[in-house]
Protein backbone atom coordinates (compact mmCIF):
# COMPACT_ATOMS: atom_id res chain seq x y z
CA UNK A 1 0.00 0.00 0.00
CA UNK A 2 1.40 3.36 -1.04
CA UNK A 3 1.01 5.95 1.75
CA UNK A 4 -2.37 4.48 2.75
CA UNK A 5 -3.77 4.34 -0.80
CA UNK A 6 -4.01 1.58 -3.38
CA UNK A 7 -1.15 2.37 -5.75
CA UNK A 8 -1.96 1.89 -9.43
CA UNK A 9 0.61 2.04 -12.20
CA UNK A 10 -0.62 2.47 -15.74
CA UNK A 11 1.84 1.42 -18.42
CA UNK A 12 1.25 2.26 -22.07
CA UNK A 13 3.24 0.92 -24.99
CA UNK A 14 2.84 4.20 -26.86
CA UNK A 15 2.87 7.92 -26.22
CA UNK A 16 1.56 8.76 -29.67
CA UNK A 17 -1.59 10.84 -30.01
CA UNK A 18 -2.22 9.20 -33.37
CA UNK A 19 -3.28 5.92 -31.71
CA UNK A 20 -5.89 5.04 -29.12
CA UNK A 21 -3.61 3.34 -26.57
CA UNK A 22 -2.85 6.48 -24.46
CA UNK A 23 -6.54 7.45 -24.53
CA UNK A 24 -7.48 3.96 -23.35
CA UNK A 25 -5.05 4.19 -20.43
CA UNK A 26 -6.31 7.69 -19.62
CA UNK A 27 -9.91 6.43 -19.51
CA UNK A 28 -8.93 3.60 -17.18
CA UNK A 29 -6.96 5.83 -14.81
CA UNK A 30 -9.77 8.39 -14.75
CA UNK A 31 -12.16 5.68 -13.54
CA UNK A 32 -10.08 5.10 -10.40
CA UNK A 33 -9.30 7.05 -7.25
CA UNK A 34 -5.72 8.07 -6.43
CA UNK A 35 -2.80 7.15 -6.04
CA UNK A 36 -1.86 6.44 -9.67
CA UNK A 37 1.02 6.99 -12.01
CA UNK A 38 1.30 6.60 -15.76
CA UNK A 39 4.33 5.49 -17.76
CA UNK A 40 3.99 6.23 -21.47
CA UNK A 41 6.65 4.37 -23.40
CA UNK A 42 7.01 6.42 -26.55
CA UNK A 43 8.80 5.23 -29.60
CA UNK A 44 12.58 5.25 -29.58
CA UNK A 45 13.77 7.27 -32.54
CA UNK A 46 17.52 6.96 -32.08
CA UNK A 47 19.17 3.54 -32.08
CA UNK A 48 15.85 1.72 -32.43
CA UNK A 49 16.40 -1.97 -32.93
CA UNK A 50 19.82 -1.95 -31.29
CA UNK A 51 20.30 -5.24 -29.44
CA UNK A 52 21.55 -3.58 -26.25
CA UNK A 53 19.13 -0.67 -26.04
CA UNK A 54 19.49 0.68 -22.53
CA UNK A 55 16.10 2.18 -21.72
CA UNK A 56 16.42 4.56 -18.74
CA UNK A 57 12.74 4.10 -17.84
CA UNK A 58 12.90 0.35 -17.22
CA UNK A 59 14.38 0.48 -13.71
CA UNK A 60 12.01 3.20 -12.40
CA UNK A 61 9.01 1.37 -13.89
CA UNK A 62 10.17 -1.92 -12.36
CA UNK A 63 10.40 -0.14 -8.99
CA UNK A 64 6.86 1.21 -9.41
CA UNK A 65 5.60 -2.26 -10.36
CA UNK A 66 7.18 -3.67 -7.19
CA UNK A 67 5.36 -1.01 -5.15
CA UNK A 68 1.99 -1.19 -6.91
CA UNK A 69 -1.08 -3.15 -5.96
CA UNK A 70 -2.60 -2.72 -9.41
CA UNK A 71 -1.10 -2.74 -12.92
CA UNK A 72 -3.01 -1.41 -15.92
CA UNK A 73 -1.14 -2.26 -19.12
CA UNK A 74 -2.28 -0.91 -22.49
CA UNK A 75 -0.53 -1.53 -25.78
CA UNK A 76 -1.02 -1.09 -29.46
CA UNK A 77 -0.68 -4.38 -31.32
CA UNK A 78 0.73 -4.60 -34.82
CA UNK A 79 0.84 -8.02 -36.38
CA UNK A 80 2.25 -10.28 -33.70
CA UNK A 81 4.24 -7.51 -32.04
CA UNK A 82 3.99 -5.09 -29.18
CA UNK A 83 6.09 -1.91 -29.15
CA UNK A 84 9.81 -2.45 -28.58
CA UNK A 85 10.15 -0.57 -25.32
CA UNK A 86 7.19 -2.39 -23.75
CA UNK A 87 8.70 -5.67 -24.95
CA UNK A 88 11.98 -4.63 -23.32
CA UNK A 89 10.20 -4.00 -20.03
CA UNK A 90 8.52 -7.40 -20.27
CA UNK A 91 11.89 -9.09 -20.85
CA UNK A 92 13.45 -7.19 -17.93
CA UNK A 93 10.64 -8.24 -15.60
CA UNK A 94 11.41 -11.93 -16.12
CA UNK A 95 14.63 -11.34 -14.15
CA UNK A 96 12.86 -9.36 -11.39
CA UNK A 97 13.04 -10.70 -7.84
CA UNK A 98 9.91 -12.47 -6.60
CA UNK A 99 7.24 -10.02 -5.46
CA UNK A 100 6.77 -9.50 -1.71
CA UNK A 101 2.96 -9.49 -1.99
CA UNK A 102 0.20 -10.27 -4.45
CA UNK A 103 -1.14 -7.71 -6.91
CA UNK A 104 -3.62 -7.55 -9.80
CA UNK A 105 -3.40 -6.56 -13.45
CA UNK A 106 -5.61 -5.71 -16.42
CA UNK A 107 -4.43 -5.82 -20.04
CA UNK A 108 -5.81 -3.83 -22.96
CA UNK A 109 -4.69 -4.33 -26.54
CA UNK A 110 -5.50 -1.83 -29.27
CA UNK A 111 -5.64 -3.23 -32.78
CA UNK A 112 -6.60 -6.41 -34.54
CA UNK A 113 -7.05 -9.34 -32.18
CA UNK A 114 -3.88 -11.41 -32.08
CA UNK A 115 -3.54 -13.57 -28.96
CA UNK A 116 0.19 -14.45 -29.32
CA UNK A 117 1.17 -10.76 -29.23
CA UNK A 118 0.12 -10.49 -25.57
CA UNK A 119 2.24 -13.46 -24.40
CA UNK A 120 5.15 -11.19 -23.26
CA UNK A 121 2.75 -9.06 -21.21
CA UNK A 122 1.16 -12.11 -19.63
CA UNK A 123 4.67 -13.22 -18.65
CA UNK A 124 5.34 -9.71 -17.27
CA UNK A 125 2.24 -10.03 -15.08
CA UNK A 126 3.29 -13.49 -13.88
CA UNK A 127 6.83 -12.26 -13.09
CA UNK A 128 5.33 -9.33 -11.14
CA UNK A 129 3.12 -11.71 -9.16
CA UNK A 130 0.05 -10.06 -10.65
CA UNK A 131 -3.12 -12.05 -11.12
CA UNK A 132 -4.67 -11.11 -14.45
CA UNK A 133 -8.21 -9.89 -13.80
CA UNK A 134 -9.12 -9.48 -17.44
CA UNK A 135 -8.12 -8.60 -20.97
CA UNK A 136 -9.87 -6.29 -23.39
CA UNK A 137 -9.31 -5.80 -27.12
CA UNK A 138 -10.17 -2.39 -28.57
CA UNK A 139 -10.41 -1.89 -32.31
CA UNK A 140 -8.04 0.79 -33.51
CA UNK A 141 -10.12 3.68 -34.81
CA UNK A 142 -10.18 7.42 -34.71
CA UNK A 143 -12.02 7.77 -31.40
CA UNK A 144 -13.12 5.70 -28.44
CA UNK A 145 -16.83 5.02 -28.57
CA UNK A 146 -19.13 5.03 -25.56
CA UNK A 147 -19.16 1.23 -25.36
CA UNK A 148 -15.35 1.01 -25.38
CA UNK A 149 -15.12 3.72 -22.70
CA UNK A 150 -17.63 1.81 -20.55
CA UNK A 151 -15.69 -1.44 -20.97
CA UNK A 152 -12.37 0.22 -20.13
CA UNK A 153 -13.83 1.80 -16.99
CA UNK A 154 -15.49 -1.46 -15.94
CA UNK A 155 -12.26 -3.44 -16.34
CA UNK A 156 -10.27 -0.85 -14.37
CA UNK A 157 -12.87 -0.76 -11.57
CA UNK A 158 -13.07 -4.56 -11.40
CA UNK A 159 -9.29 -4.84 -11.10
CA UNK A 160 -9.22 -2.05 -8.51
CA UNK A 161 -11.92 -3.80 -6.46
CA UNK A 162 -9.81 -6.96 -6.38
CA UNK A 163 -6.75 -4.99 -5.24
CA UNK A 164 -8.85 -3.19 -2.64
CA UNK A 165 -9.96 -6.53 -1.19
CA UNK A 166 -6.29 -7.10 -0.28
CA UNK A 167 -6.13 -3.71 1.48
CA UNK A 168 -9.64 -2.95 2.84
CA UNK A 169 -8.35 -0.13 5.05
CA UNK A 170 -6.90 1.82 2.13
CA UNK A 171 -8.07 5.36 1.44
CA UNK A 172 -10.49 6.61 0.21
CA UNK A 173 -13.03 4.64 2.21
Amino acid sequence: MHDGYIFTIGICGSASDSGLAPACLGAMLAALPPVKRAALLGEVLLFEGAPDLDDPLIDPIRADIADAELLLIVTPVSGERIPGRLGGLARAMVDAPPPPRPRYAALVAVGRRDEPSLAPLRRLCAAAGAELVGELWVEDGEQLGDEALRQLGDLAREAYARARALEPEALPR
